[in-house]
Order: structure tokens, then C-alpha cells, then sequence
């Protein structure tokens, strides 16, 4: 199971005036410099040595160590801000870890907008992206993330449902 110790070290996911510092440094044993990982409560993220972004080739990022040689450092996950860092077998850092189960399903809610035909899907995908950043936050409580997803979906729901009203109706003679 993973470590997590990104998420106690994390600055800012204290109570720290509600700032969010989504640096996260990884403990790699024998890495040649920092690691850290920069957008971890945000949809995309880079990793980081000593500050230099590290660039991802062959399916991860290469990680020079002490002793002159490298090891690797993949991702695992589909959902866009919820992968999972690790060294072989070894969870660095899960993503998203501290978000549950009924976040997680609130955050999909707007795939119910694809019945609205392409305004639905080009503002079901807007709006999963803008949830995913919802559910992450860690300085909201729970019920205001799943709140946030609930209440973007209907109100893209109700804007689907007028917006043909507000063309139309003023097209005819």
C-alpha cells in the first residue's frame, strides 16, 4: 500500500489560511538531489528534481541516484489527477488518496450530460475536469466537494436545457 507521506508533509493541507502548496516531496532512496512532484492536488503534475522539471520518457521519468546510476519512476491510474507514483513495486505517492468513494462518483456526474448530444459531451468534459479540481481540494469538507459536482452538473443541465430556447426563439419572423 502506498506511503503516502506526501500527503503529512504537504505544506498548506494544514490549516495554513486555507492555502493549498501542492508540492510534494517523494522519499527515493538514493536520488541525487529533491524529488518532488508539483501539481499533486491539481489535474496534471510534473516531477521535479531539485526544482528542474524531469522530463517523462519510455512510460516515466528517470531518476539519477547518488551512486551514478538510475532508477525509474512510473505512474499507474486513468483518471486524470489520481495516478499513483511508484519505484518497482513501491507506492510513492497516490494522487488524490485522501478523496472517497462518493467524491469519486459525484466527480463523474456530468457523463450524464451526453444525452444533451455534442453540447453535452463538450460540457460534460468541461465539467468533469472542473469537478476533479473540486474533489481534490483538501481544505473543503467532504460534503462541499460532492455538493460542488452535484451542483456544476445541474447547472450545466439547466443551461443545455435553455440554451436551445435562447437561440431559437428569436430566429422566427
Amino acid at each position: 500500500m502506498a506511503d503516502n507521506k506526501g500527503d503529512r508533509n504537504r505544506k498548506g493541507a494544514g490549516n495554513d489560511k486555507g492555502a493549498v502548496n501542492d508540492t510534494v516531496p517523494l522519499d527515493i532512496p538514493g536520488a541525487r538531489g529533491d524529488v518532488t512532484v508539483t501539481g499533486a492536488e491539481r489535474i496534471f503534475y510534473k516531477v521535479q528534481i531539485d526544482g528542474e522539471p524531469v522530463k517523462r520518457k519510455g512510460g516515466g521519468w528517470t531518476i539519477p541516484t547518488r551512486d551514478g546510476g538510475e532508477v525509474k519512476l512510473q505512474s499507474r491510474g486513468f483518471i486524470p489527477g489520481f495516478q499513483t507514483l511508484y519505484l518497482g513495486n513501491r507506492d510513492v505517492l497516490r494522487m488524490g488518496a485522501h478523496v472517497g468513494l462518493a467524491e469519486r462518483m459525484a466527480m463523474f456526474l456530468p457523463v450524464l450530460l451526453v444525452v444533451f448530444l455534442f453540447p453535452g459531451v463538450v460540457l460534460g468534459v468541461i465539467l468533469f475536469f472542473m469537478n476533479v479540481m473540486a474533489v481534490k481540494n483538501p481544505v473543503m469538507p467532504k460534503a462541499a466537494r460532492i455538493g460542488v459536482a452535484i451542483l456544476n452538473t445541474l447547472a450545466g443541465a439547466f443551461i443545455l436545457l435553455l440554451l436551445p430556447g435562447l437561440v431559437g426563439g428569436g430566429a422566427a419572423s
